[in-house]
């Protein structure tokens, strides 16, 4: 007997790629669908002319894979029913379905939290990290390590929130009307929300910090760079001749998980015979599922600043609100937080259910379109 379960329940012939899909293989039972599909990533890797039977199944019958992560009715699919639900009550029974509320008094005046239940209108697609999967053909969903359940990380919400904020809202979009101190305030403001820009090395300006440079032309470019080098080095204290400082933003982000899972399926066809030639399974977390965003903001580089008193950090406070609540509204609504967003994938509906909190005052929240409405007259 093996001790490795992959070596032990292995095979090569359609028939255990039956079993295995039916969770019942070699008299083992097999409960866990994350592990019924690596046993068919074994299967389809030990016999090449079994690969697309261990993915789709046959013509006739919707087999192997596929089988297991699509269902005509949504309430069917095998991996929602079976692996989803139960983990999601885990991850409740934890506490980390999604965040307990902080205690707003214990942080530092300014501080807000905001978090609300929203529900897909366009399928999410992203890239799992996983290198061992059924087949080639086969991009797999990112899923948590642990509870296997559809996810948005943090660091993903962080990423494409901040390209929605300087690329389609405040700075990109808006380069040719900002003069070029306007443009470095507004870099400064995010570099403040987000932390400093990927790129921004001792050696060299590169990656997203080089893009920004970019952005404006030779006559602008030097004064608005020198400027917001300038804020920043005032900002923490440093010298002139001190390098760009390297420091975390003021919001922090948690993932999201995801109550559903399906696929999309692209056929390829042959320009000479017009017929599919091998069709590929984009695994997708379907429209109508459901996940919750929450978002904390936390001033700590306003702790033991004397030039700072407690109504210049609610008027920053409420200027920071308004700007990351205007980038959240249209990355949810207009421009996706998918990967393929660009051609429509990953965009909530309107109606949401939340709440937006701080210290002294708590707004509740219904609608996307209108969270700049409901920001406009919080208190700190």
């Amino acid at each position: 007997m093996s001790f490795d379960l992959y070596v032990e329940l292995g095979g090569s012939y359609s028939q255990n790629v039956y079993d295995i899909v039916n969770g019942n293989y070699r008299n083992t039972q097999i409960a866990d669908i994350a592990t019924r599909i690596r046993l068919l990533a074994g299967v389809a890797a030990q016999n090449e002319g079994i690969k697309n039977y261990a993915v789709g199944g046959d013509r006739k019958t919707d087999g192997g894979y596929k089988r297991l992560v699509h269902a005509k009715k949504r309430e069917d699919i095998i991996y929602t029913k079976e692996l989803i639900a139960k983990e999601f009550s885990r991850l409740n029974s934890l506490g980390l379905l999604k965040p307990t509320i902080p205690d707003l008094q214990q942080l530092p005046l300014g501080t807000w939290f905001l978090q609300f239940k929203f529900t897909l209108a366009k399928p999410w697609i992203s890239r799992d990290d996983d290198p061992f999967y059924v087949a080639d053909s086969v991009n797999p969903v990112r899923k948590e390590k642990v509870f296997k359940v559809p996810v948005m990380a943090a660091s993903a919400w962080k990423g494409l929130l901040r390209w929605t904020a300087a690329m389609q809202v405040w700075l990109a979009t808006k380069k040719d009307e900002l003069s070029a101190d306007e443009f470095a305030q507004e870099r400064f403001a995010q570099s403040l929300l987000f932390g400093d820009e990927k790129g921004e090395e001792p050696s060299g300006r590169k990656d997203f910090a080089k893009y920004i440079d970019s952005l404006l032309p030779n006559d602008r470019r030097g004064k608005a760079l020198e400027t917001y080098g300038d804020l920043l080095r005032k900002h923490f204290h440093l010298r002139c001749e001190d390098a760009m400082p390297h420091h975390r933003g003021r919001l922090m982000f948690y993932p999201t998980f995801f109550d559903s899972i399906d696929v999309e399926v692209i056929n390829p066809h042959s320009r000479k015979t017009k017929a599919g030639t091998h069709p590929i399974y984009l695994e997708c977390v379907p429209s109508n599922a459901k996940g919750t965003f929450s978002l904390l903001y936390v001033p700590f580089d306003s702790i033991g600043r004397d030039e700072w008193d407690e109504a210049t950090i609610r008027e920053k406070a409420s200027e920071d609100i308004k700007r990351v609540i205007e980038a959240i509204q249209a990355m949810m609504l207009t421009y996706g937080f998918s990967a393929k967003r660009t051609s429509g994938y990953g965009a909530a509906e309107d109606k949401i259910t939340g709440f937006t909190r701080t210290c002294v005052y708590e707004e509740r929240l219904t609608k996307l379109s209108k969270l700049p409405q409901v920001v406009q007259d919080v208190k700190f």
